[in-house]
């Protein structure tokens, strides 16, 4: 392994100027090349010699140099299947070099998308990413050694190497740096390949002593600790129906590890759900007070906070006062393609027809909350083909 470091960092500036372009408004980019020994070196041998080292069953291994465009270095990911698929997400071993690729950190980072998609790419948002690691580190701290480091520094050479980084490849460098919670460094030129083979080792030791606390269930929705109780937001629109998809239907062969962790993450994630379904009753209560109907608002009850299961969170009122039965779907994200639905909500669903809604709500844990689409009769959209209900899951009651 040693030699194929060698090779990535004494030829990254090469690649650099090997991926050189220009964009259609005539800048100069930098976009991923795939007929150079680098790429080849990043995505396949380094990758297939870390894969010698781990459980491929229970590891994911992805390296990367960018996606389209270049990245500002080289990286390899080792994750626990269990807890993520995507460096993207909860927490995971990392290769990365520095912007010049002089310097490499073997580290213990968290992902920085799950914080960016509820507080954007903003300072703010690594300050979140900075917390959450300190929090991390002080919770395990008794699994981390004292000799290493909990910090790195990858554009230390940045006056001396190229220009400085500026906007998004800045935000996702200095997101790597803000995440990381335990580190060694090594000079790439001068590696060796027992040390490191070593250490891959006892770093995979010290990630499955975390995953294996107790403490480290809710590990794979580490972003959501540390949202903010939002403040404001916006409960004056007028919300759409529920317009039918177009169907791509494939058969998508799931792991078991993977149901695992999303039946883990429905049932602990209580914090998008609970704002969700406190934003759909502002939305409702200011629905029914413009139209003059408060005695109907102050009629509202709130079934997720009186520890009721009727089969829906919140009995509202239509325009003309009818009761209504809201069924709140939400997501720190922007869409919802599948959702989770109980047998006790279908039932409910189906015993009420045009009366049953599902809301489906998105930025759930940021500012721009918002209702995004109405599914009124869901069941009628599955008699007419709309929606298609599938069982997933199924429940042995011994």
């Amino acid at each position: 392994m040693n030699n194929i470091i060698k090779e990535i960092s004494a030829n990254w500036q090469s690649y650099r100027n090997h991926c050189k372009s220009t964009s259609k408004t005539g800048y100069e980019i930098k976009t991923v090349a795939k007929d150079h020994n680098v790429y080849d070196l990043v995505i396949n041998q380094w990758r297939d010699k870390v894969t010698e080292l781990v459980n491929s069953e229970k590891y994911l291994i992805e390296s990367s140099v960018g996606i389209g465009n270049l990245s500002a270095a080289p990286w390899l990911a080792i994750m626990d299947k269990s807890i993520t698929e995507s460096a993207r997400e909860g927490f995971y071993i990392v290769f990365l070099f520095s912007r010049s690729a002089k310097k490499l950190y073997l580290a213990l980072s968290l992902g920085a998308t799950q914080f960016e998609i509820i507080h954007g790419r903003n300072n703010e948002c690594l300050d979140k990413i900075k917390l959450a690691a300190n929090d991390f580190s002080n919770l395990f701290k008794d699994y981390l050694p004292s000799n290493l480091n909990d910090q790195i520094n990858l554009v230390e050479d940045e006056e001396t190497f190229e220009q400085k980084l500026i906007g998004s490849s800045r935000f996702l460098v200095s997101a790597y740096e803000a995440g990381t919670f335990l580190s060694k460094q090594y000079d790439p030129m001068n590696i060796n390949s027992n040390e490191i083979d070593e250490d891959i080792l006892n770093f995979l030791n010290i990630y499955k002593s975390i995953t294996n606390d107790s403490r480290a269930e809710n590990l794979d929705i580490l972003a959501e600790k540390f949202s903010k109780k939002l403040k404001k937001f916006n409960i004056n629109y007028q919300v759409k129906e529920y317009l039918p998809r177009e169907k791509n239907i494939k058969k998508i062969k799931t792991s078991t590890v993977h149901k695992a962790k999303s039946k883990r993450r429905t049932q602990e994630s209580k914090k998008i759900g609970l704002a969700g379904e406190e934003y759909v009753y502002q939305y409702e209560y200011n629905k029914l007070k413009k139209i003059g109907r408060e005695d109907l608002s102050n009629k509202i009850i709130k079934h997720f906070e009186l520890n009721q299961f009727p089969g829906w969170d919140i009995t509202s009122f239509d325009e003309s006062g009818n009761e209504i039965f809201i069924e709140v779907k939400s997501t720190k994200g922007i869409t919802i393609n599948n959702l989770d639905i109980t047998s006790n909500e279908w039932n409910a669903a189906i015993e009420n027809k045009e009366k049953y809604l599902i809301y489906l709500v998105n930025n759930a844990l940021n500012e721009k909350i918002r209702i995004f689409e109405i599914i009124k009769n869901p069941s009628e959209h599955v008699n007419k083909g709309n929606i298609i209900l599938s069982t997933s899951v199924y429940e042995l009651k011994l």
